[in-house]
């Protein structure tokens, strides 16, 4: 780690509902200078990104309990956080085709998709690139797509302002 990353450490936050899983990202993460914050549910991230300095990078399971990736990633795009994703699913390709979608159509960058189990290699590799980019905040398109679980599919959403 250098001096600079000591003193300005990269925040990264966490998000699977597995804590084994989450265990395993903080202790490759920590060596490379990430300050991590962990949360079992998209609902937890979106209450600590309301409140405080958005990650520099969300790791995002995309099936977990109260809210999932692709809700997450819908409601990241309601507010100004402009951070990267990486997706992480032990799940059908489908999830993250269309969490994909939703984050370009909302201006945000999913760095890469993660099968679970996750290799150790590549989640570093991730994790070091990432390591030089900073967050921002961007305002919202005016064009959103939304989840809506009523229909399975993602909708156009037209802001007024």
């Amino acid at each position: 780690m250098t001096e600079f990353q000591s003193k300005h450490p990269r925040r990264h936050a966490i998000v699977d509902d597995d804590e084994e899983f989450r265990l395993f990202v903080r202790r490759v993460a920590e060596p490379l200078g990430w300050r991590i914050s962990e949360f079992p549910n998209g609902s937890g991230l979106m209450a600590a990104i309301g409140g405080s300095l958005p990650p520099d990078l969300i790791i995002l399971d995309m099936v977990m309990p109260e809210l999932d990736g692709i809700e997450t990633i819908g409601g990241i795009g309601a507010t100004s956080v402009r951070c990267p994703i990486v997706l992480i699913t032990g799940r059908l390709p489908l999830y993250t085709t269309v969490a994909r979608e939703l984050g370009q159509a909302n201006g945000i960058e999913i760095v890469d998709v993660l099968q679970k189990p996750v290799s150790l290699a590549r989640l570093r590799a991730i994790l070091t690139q990432e390591s030089g980019k900073t967050a921002h905040l961007a305002p919202a398109p005016n064009r959103r797509l939304r989840w809506s679980q009523k229909t399975g599919q993602a909708v156009k959403v037209y802001s007024t302002g």
